[in-house]
């Protein structure tokens, strides 16, 4: 029964909303081939749900450097919250990924990621991947792409002062869907399906919904909303975790 829930969680999120790694860009500049270089900053607030509620700020970095075939992207991100100096919560990922002859139905990807989580108890994830990803249409304003790739994680946590490694082999799969509503609006959001090759059903699944609205042409107001499931935690700790984030980006 806990098998067919997290396949209709799944299911629902590819079939509600449909690069957790997204590009913040619109369509249109992703595709300009004349543009070389794209890059962005953004910081933001957030209001988080997970073992404990916070409010914190953070900021997310983004770049893109596109070759006649091929790009090269790399995606970090930051948030952080104290009271009366304590830390009540620190994480951050950075993400490293490569698309070959992206302008093609079928493009290869290599990625590479590192995280942690310290309220989780997540002291470091790393992992290296490679993948395939379809363009499943294109047309004017919107678009949709499917990627299925493998990943081998790398993973430490520390829960009760006691210190748990993980290595695994895992499928990493995705549906990504974006678009331009019209001038100042446009949205991007991908749903994830990780799981380990001897144990399938018992996924990671990642939700992230990013939506942007320009004020200026460089300046524009971010909103985002990510929402993570493990079915099996490594360690005791909540299944979800929920984030919320709103601010302001620079495009450069």
């Amino acid at each position: 029964m806990k098998k067919i829930a997290t396949l209709v969680i799944f299911i629902m999120s590819i079939g509600i909303l449909s690069n957790a790694q997204i590009l913040n860009f619109n369509k249109r500049a992703l595709q300009n081939d004349s543009v070389k270089w794209l890059g962005q900053v953004n910081v933001f607030f957030n209001a988080i749900s997970q073992e404990i509620t916070v409010s914190d700020m953070g900021y997310n970095f983004d770049v893109v450097r596109k070759f006649d075939k091929h790009s090269v992207m790399a995606i970090s991100k930051l948030s952080f919250a104290s009271s009366d100096g304590e830390i009540l919560l620190s994480d951050g990922y950075a993400h490293v990924r490569g698309v070959f002859n992206r302008n093609n139905k079928f493009s290869e990807e290599v990625f590479g990621q590192t995280q942690y989580n310290a309220i989780r108890g997540l002291d470091d994830r790393n992992l290296l991947g490679i993948g395939v990803r379809y363009l499943v249409f294109d047309k004017e304003k919107y678009g949709i792409l499917v990627g299925v790739g493998f990943i081998q994680e790398w993973e430490n946590w520390t829960y009760n002062e006691m210190l748990t490694s993980k290595s695994l082999l895992k499928t990493s799969n995705y549906i990504s869907f974006y678009g331009d509503v019209n001038e100042q609006f446009n949205f991007n959001v991908i749903s994830y399906y990780q799981a380990s090759l001897n144990s399938i059903f018992n996924p990671r699944l990642s939700l992230e919904i990013n939506l942007n609205l320009k004020i200026t042409e460089k300046l524009k107001f971010t909103s985002s909303v990510t929402i993570d499931y493990d079915n099996k935690p490594v360690v005791p700790i909540d299944n979800y975790v929920m984030k919320f984030k709103n601010g302001l980006g620079y495009r450069f």
